[in-house]
């Protein structure tokens, strides 16, 4: 089944199923929602196995834009019938019934699911899955883990692993590095076919101990309003530079007429003034960096002391949106869509937001530095997240990468487009322009079955609603900001201690606002950094350092 970023219904052409991006876009401080910034884990010992050889399927019909291992390929249309092509020798054909535990954030399906009984004989084997809404993943996810019974497939969020998940892997679940690691994994070519940035937060303990859903590898970006920009300085944002980018500011800022040229959000106990992207200007690393040896936080860096001054001097300004310490992220959606500001700080799914009023325009800023250099864009964990395979011999591991193969199959294969779309006539109908339409039935049960939780294509661009310009506009932007893309160190290291920090890291976290709205002066950020770092981010960073040399 595949993917695609756009946020629209399962009822038309491509779905929704990028929920989630802006989230796994958090690349630096808060890269897979623990304050350390662990991605995934590696809390044992030996060398890393090398991760799964990327083999790209070319086959089937050809994008209207080519994509890459970090690039989205766009698609404008439908593929037709006799462009399809067969991903999988046979079915899966995996023996007894498969239960898995997945994540959903549609209503449930009805009782009645004909989509998953073809599912089920297209596959060649019986599923049980426990569909569970976001909502209430987290306490079921714990119920299910403790009773010592796990299911034979189980999703792990990226953006909410649980506490300590490197020894509960490696205590209920299949090590699948003989079976995925290196040439290993062209056994399944669908899963071969998944880019190699989406596999690193896979590879837990040095050992792979999952299959990742795929998503985009960037972080966090700067989304504008090229349209409204252009209209009122007589061209698209381009800085290059520090001192270009406040001269944008400037230019495009009005209080009297209730425009401002960007704003943060508050994220419940902080407030984020668009912190990485700022941050990235002034060459701040992506969560922490190597300095010879040594892991040094962004937070003690003096490149982050210039990046607070910096936006301390564009909320002086008067830049920013003046109520940004209470804005909510929807809330500054909507500010973006009117016009009110006109930079936010998003993932890339924003620019294909499919919610926006008809006419708007969004494009991110492509990252540059402060001083006129190279930009940098910090690399997010490139996925939704990973199914975890229950221990077994390998016979039963095999069938289950089997199925998890076929379920991975690509766009434009046959596989892909019944999993995306059932069956003719019972699901979908084809209209006379070729778009494929979800019936009824399609529209409340295959998104609901979540089978796409388990295995997934890589994600694609593409839009049932009029947004060409903009889908053209998201790939120009990947195609550009690739190189940039900055990995962050403690990909695939766990510290037990980076998940207990949230009081002294949301401490300094209110620090810093403090200091950007001008009710504290800068002395007061150095020393609670000074007392951050001996209240939690040593311990951190000496079990971050304890894994790197295991792992060297």
């Amino acid at each position: 089944m595949n993917d695609t970023t756009s946020g629209l219904s399962r009822r038309t052409f491509l779905t929704a199923a990028g929920v989630g991006l802006a989230v796994l876009g958090l690349g630096s401080a808060l890269a897979g929602c623990t304050p350390g910034g662990a991605t995934s884990g590696a809390a044992g010992s030996g060398a890393l196995v090398p991760l799964p050889t990327y083999v790209p399927i070319t086959k089937g019909p050809t994008p209207d834009l080519a994509g890459s291992a970090t690039v989205q390929p766009v698609y404008l249309s439908a593929p037709k019938e006799a462009e399809l092509f067969t991903s999988v020798s046979g079915k899966a054909a995996v023996s007894g019934t498969v239960s898995g535990f997945v994540i959903s954030y549609s209503p449930p399906a009805p009782a009645s699911n004909s989509y998953l009984q073809a599912a089920e004989q297209e596959l060649g084997c019986k599923l049980d899955l426990q569909v569970v809404p976001a909502d209430s993943f987290a306490p079921k996810f714990a119920t299910v883990v403790a009773g010592g019974s796990v299911p034979d497939l189980v999703e792990f969020l990226a953006f909410q692993l649980p506490p300590s998940y490197p020894q509960l892997l490696k205590a209920q679940f299949a090590d699948l590095s003989d079976h995925l690691s290196g040439d290993k994994v062209k056994a399944y070519p669908n899963l071969a076919n998944l880019p190699t940035p989406s596999w690193e937060g896979c590879r837990i303990n040095g050992r792979i101990y999952g299959v990742p859903v795929n998503r985009p590898p960037f972080g966090n970006m700067l989304i504008s309003r090229p349209d409204v920009i252009k209209d009122l300085t007589g061209a698209e944002p381009a800085p290059k530079t520090k001192d270009e980018f406040t001269e944008l500011c400037k230019a495009v800022t009005d209080a009297k007429r209730n425009r401002y040229a960007i704003s943060g959000q508050s994220n419940g106990d902080s407030v984020d003034w668009g912190y990485d992207f700022m941050g990235a200007m002034f060459g701040v690393p992506n969560g922490w960096e190597l300095q010879g040896s040594k892991l040094v936080h962004k937070w003690e860096s003096d490149r982050w002391l210039e990046t607070l001054s910096y936006i301390k001097e564009l909320k002086d300004a008067g830049y920013y949106h003046p109520d940004t310490p209470s804005i909510s992220g929807s809330q500054a959606k909507t500010y973006m869509a009117n016009g009110t500001v006109l930079m936010h700080q998003d993932g890339i799914s924003a620019i294909i937001d499919p919610s926006a009023p008809e006419g708007v325009v969004y494009d991110a800023i492509l990252p540059f530095a402060a001083d006129g250099g190279d930009g940098i864009v910090y690399q997010g964990s490139s996925m939704f997240s990973f199914t975890a395979i229950k221990q077994a011999d390998d016979a039963r591991v095999k069938e289950l990468l089997t199925l998890l193969n076929h379920l991975a199959a690509p766009y434009g294969s046959t596989e892909g487009f019944f999993l995306q779309y059932g069956r003719a006539g019972e699901h979908h109908t084809r209209e006379a322009d070729g778009r494929v339409v979800l019936t009824e039935a399609g529209s409340a049960q295959i998104g609901p079955t979540s089978l796409n939780r388990l295995a997934a294509a890589p994600q694609i661009l593409a839009s049932a609603v009029p947004m060409e310009e903009r889908l053209r506009r998201s790939h120009a932007w990947q195609e550009q900001a690739s190189p940039m893309l900055q990995k962050s160190p403690i990909t695939g290291l766990y510290s037990e201690t980076a998940g207990k920090t949230s009081s002294a890291t949301n401490a300094l976290s209110s620090t810093m606002n403090e200091y950007v709205l001008g009710r504290t002066g800068f002395d007061a950020v150095k020393s609670g950094i000074a007392s951050w770092k001996k209240s939690t981010n040593d311990k951190v960073r000496a079990e971050y350092q304890e894994q790197l040399e295991k792992l060297s």
